[in-house]
């Protein structure tokens, strides 16, 4: 799961997002209006959280899990073709296939890529 942190009206604002990744970017869309929108526009460093959780153990009292933080800027890809290519590696992550993605339906979502500056990271396996 991805969680996207940023400052939204003066606050801490976090919401889920499905993702795709590839070289030292990931990407991501969402609507063309919004607070998630109006947020990376005011301030386009953004702090990406990611998490799996691997298991729990009673007997033990603790959970097994990896964890990611990275942070990086938010920019807004312009260019249609290349917003297509992003759609299509989305679906082609969370559907197993890609539906054909037309120049209408790129130009209809916004696609964010948000170049990675820094990581972090802990695991702890069982």
């Amino acid at each position: 799961m991805l969680r996207l942190g940023m400052i939204s009206r003066g606050e801490p604002y976090i919401v889920p997002l499905n993702h795709v990744y590839g070289d030292g970017t990931v990407y991501f869309h969402c609507a063309r209006e919004g607070r998630k929108i109006d947020a990376l526009r005011a301030d386009p460093q953004v702090c990406l959280e990611f998490d799996v959780m691997h298991g729990v153990s009673v007997e033990k009292q603790t959970s097994y899990y990896t964890s990611v933080i990275a942070r990086g800027t938010a920019q807004f890809v312009s260019e249609t073709d290349e917003a297509k290519r992003i759609l299509e590696m989305i679906c082609l992550k969370y559907l197993d296939s890609s539906p054909v993605i037309t120049d209408d339906m790129a130009e209809a979502t916004t696609v964010v890529a948000v170049r990675i500056d820094s990581v972090t990271g802990r695991e702890k396996k069982g």
